[in-house]
């Protein structure tokens, strides 16, 4: 089993989710802390999440790569939208699995790291899934989902669980139970810590399309937010488009309050951060409704470690 600290010298290809931003979030500092321990990276996603992670570590080489192919209704039927899509994003993990030993051949790559892409893997050189859902939130008639979870990570040499075991954020979603080949890392964020006054209460437009534009809406009509961190356009003054992301992390570290939806990257970041969080579940996501249950406040003005 590989373990996260021990990463080093390694020609390393590495890719995340694209369901919403939080995978990306979270892999700045990963590859941030491998490219500290003297790991070349190559990143293979699209053009626009390239840019945002080179902004923050550097030097990193692109390998344009697409994301999955998700659709998403704005119901609240995940389970539904994902079940309509199976045959396309089935098709889509055999050709990406294909596509990721071509680029280990053509880069001379030595260890594969995958952040929750089931396909993103070789058969010929070390690859490591990145997870905090060893077990997903699910309902009981959804047990095949778990079963069909297992065996795909059971394709990675190592499982890096995005947790600590001693104070877990994802609680029991994390336990990592008989997995042999599963190691915690701990938790991960962009932010660097400052000693900074927290003065804003600050709305942040995150999660998939279209569960962000309804989060816009609702952030829109809370009169207390001091300003509004969103890539769509909306009519309220108090609204920031960052041209990088950048240009909003002193916006971050100025918050006393986030208001958001509760993605297990924003707990991260809020931990990071040490600020206080207003947020609300995805709706329909029931990994997030079950955060949302575990933490009755998302306190984190006092370090919890």
């Amino acid at each position: 089993m590989h373990s996260f600290d021990n990463i080093k010298n390694q020609r390393i290809l590495l890719s995340f989710l694209n369901w919403g931003k939080g995978h990306l979030s979270r892999c700045i500092d990963v590859c941030r802390k491998l490219e500290r321990q003297g790991n070349t990276l190559l990143i293979a996603c699209e053009e626009e999440d390239f840019a945002v992670l080179s902004s923050y570590v550097t030097p990193l080489k692109y390998l344009p790569f697409p994301g999955y192919p998700f659709t998403f209704q704005g119901t609240g039927d995940f389970a539904g939208d994902l079940w309509k899509s199976r045959k396309l994003l089935s098709d889509f993990m055999k050709w990406e699995q294909t596509e990721v030993e071509q680029l280990i051949t053509q880069h001379q790559v030595t260890l594969v790291i995958s952040d929750h892409r089931y396909g993103f893997f070789s058969q010929t050189v070390p690859s490591v899934f990145i997870t905090h859902q060893v077990n997903l939130a699910i309902k009981w008639w959804q047990q095949p989902a778990q079963w069909l979870h297992r065996k795909w990570m059971k394709r990675f040499s190592s499982i890096w669980i995005m947790d600590e075991e001693k104070h877990p954020l994802a609680g029991k979603l994390s336990r990592k139970g008989n997995l042999k080949n599963a190691a915690y890392i701990g938790h991960f964020s962009r932010f660097e810590k400052k000693e900074t006054k927290k003065t804003i209460k600050l709305g942040v437009c995150n999660g998939p399309d279209p569960y962000n534009r309804q989060l816009l809406e609702r952030l829109m009509g809370n009169k207390e937010l001091d300003a509004i961190i969103s890539s769509i356009p909306g009519n309220d003054p108090r609204i920031v488009h960052p041209a990088t992301w950048k240009e909003t992390d002193e916006l971050f570290c100025s918050a006393k309050t986030i208001h958001s939806y509760c993605g297990y990257s924003t707990l991260m970041d809020l931990k990071q951060l040490g600020c206080k969080g207003e947020l609300i579940p995805t709706p329909g996501q029931t990994e997030q409704e079950y955060l949302y249950r575990l933490h009755t406040s998302f306190d984190f003005s006092e370090s919890i470690r």
